[in-house]
């Protein structure tokens, strides 16, 4: 996958999306560790990484992880990322334990704002010139959802 693509808009990473064996191995080394989250997003039809997601940030004090996902340029706009994306809220909120899960974009990104609040997440703000990516500096807009919103939406929808 190419920098260019699903890079282009991720935060203090200047260095090249890298999913090849190597990476993935170590991931999976890294599984061992209760709290470790990272994921390669695969492809079923061609078998391969196309990207990945996992949390950037954690902390065990307010118990919050931070999602972060990317996705190379030819499978955006497929339901890829929000699917996973879904999944994961699920996993942190029904599994772990997790009380809040947010997440952040680059302004100059909307559609991956549009993945966060289709997946139930809040937008919680917009902080002018806060980081740096492979842009220069950048805004970002905060996403987020509370496990009380989350059990709360999933009791309304077995109402219905």
């Amino acid at each position: 996958m190419e920098a260019t693509d699903g890079t282009k808009f991720r935060a203090n990473n200047s260095r090249k999306n890298n999913h090849n064996k190597t990476t993935v191995e170590q991931w999976i080394k890294n599984y061992e560790k209760k709290d470790f989250y990272n994921w390669a997003i695969i492809f079923k039809d061609i078998g391969e990484p196309i990207g990945s997601t996992g949390t950037v940030k954690q902390s065990d004090d307010i118990s919050m992880v931070h999602i972060g996902y990317c996705i190379g340029k030819k499978w955006w706009n497929k339901g890829i990322i929000s699917e996973a994306l879904s999944i994961l809220i699920k996993f942190f909120f029904e599994d772990v334990g997790i009380n809040r899960i947010e997440s952040r974009h680059d302004p100059n990104n909307p559609n991956s704002g549009k993945v966060m609040a289709k997946c139930g997440m809040k937008y919680e703000g917009h902080l002018r010139q806060v980081d740096k990516n492979n842009q220069g500096i950048t805004d970002i807009i905060y996403y987020g959802i509370l496990a009380e919103d989350y059990f709360r939406d999933i009791n309304k929808s077995k109402e219905v």
